[in-house]
């Protein structure tokens, strides 16, 4: 994917949960480059102060305010009052918090704290964030005055490629991530609820591939064999190297299949396109599999007028 410079978040405020590390910390440092004034939320203040580092160096303008805040975003409360002391309402809010560095292995393997935790740090830091940003967006809104052109108000979920095709050994993860999933598509209709003279309001999720971060490589310790030979991350650092990139990378293609609008934002690689247009999911096949083989091949030779459809390539 050819990444062009997207010049509308220039001078708009993002919010970006989970914006420490990672994935989150390169899409950080990538708005910044374009012109956007950062908050990033995280638990780790040190995490934090490298990352606020980082994303200022990265920044366009002097005039840019980049700002870190600790806090544990899957509580609600906690939520609501560090975005009510805010010095000003997001453009943008990126749900990007999560992972699963520690919670990997077989059903019976697995405490059930586990799951828990799994669903803490990769559900309600989406849900309660969206919700508290949703909600002061359309109290901003009762409160303005409409202006010439109606603000574009979105909200980004951070999903995997783990929601649309799920794989033995990452159970806890791959249904937290199917909830966000659920969420972000279900939150897309209702947004347009919201729409007014004033603002617009967009949902996007991107569905991400494997890539290589500090949290992937801590994640390669944690996995079961059986789960390496079936996502193809078996081998050292220098083979996964040549198999997938890095965060930086990808970060901005994710960044400008964002700008461009559709709900559902892959980055270049071929793998998170083809299992977006033939996920089926891991239901059994009905017919012995004769009529979703069909479709599936149906989809891999529509793929192609797809991408343009939908807005992939031009």
């Amino acid at each position: 994917m050819d990444v062009v410079k997207m010049s509308n978040v220039k001078d708009k405020t993002v919010f970006i949960v989970g914006g420490s590390t990672g994935l989150g910390k390169e899409i950080a440092k990538e708005l910044a480059s374009q012109g956007a004034h950062i908050t990033i939320f995280g638990r780790n203040q040190k995490r934090l102060d490298e990352a606020t580092i980082e994303i200022d160096t990265a920044k366009q303008s002097e005039n840019q305010v980049i700002t870190a805040v600790s806090a544990d975003m899957s509580d609600a409360t906690t939520v609501r009052a560090v975005f009510a002391s805010q010095p000003r309402l997001p453009d943008i809010l990126i749900c990007n918090a999560g992972g699963t560095s520690t919670e990997l292995g077989f059903l019976i393997d697995l405490e059930p704290d586990v799951f828990e935790r799994c669903m803490k740090n990769n559900y309600y830091t989406s849900l309660y964030p969206a919700r508290a940003v949703l909600k002061a967006w359309v109290e901003d809104d009762r409160d303005s005055k409409a202006l010439a052109k109606p603000k574009e108000r979105k909200i980004v979920f951070v999903n995997s490629t783990a929601s649309l095709c799920p794989a033995p050994g990452y159970l806890a993860y791959n249904a937290t991530k199917s909830a966000q999933r659920a969420l972000a598509e279900t939150l897309r209709l209702e947004a347009t609820r919201y729409n007014n003279p004033k603002s617009t309001y967009k949902v996007q999720c991107v569905f991400a591939h494997n890539f290589i971060s500090d949290t992937f490589l801590i994640e390669q310790q944690n996995k079961p064999s059986l789960t390496k030979r079936l996502e193809n991350t078996e081998g050292d650092l220098k083979m996964l190297e040549k198999k997938f990139p890095y965060a930086e990378k990808i970060a901005p293609e994710i960044v400008d299949a964002v700008a461009k609008g559709d709900y559902a934002v892959l980055d270049g690689r071929f793998e998170s396109q083809i299992v977006w247009g033939v996920g089926m999911g891991g239901s059994p096949k009905r017919c012995w599999g004769v009529w979703d083989v069909l479709l599936a091949l149906l989809a891999m030779f529509a793929w192609p007028f797809e991408r343009r459809r939908w807005g992939f390539e031009k």
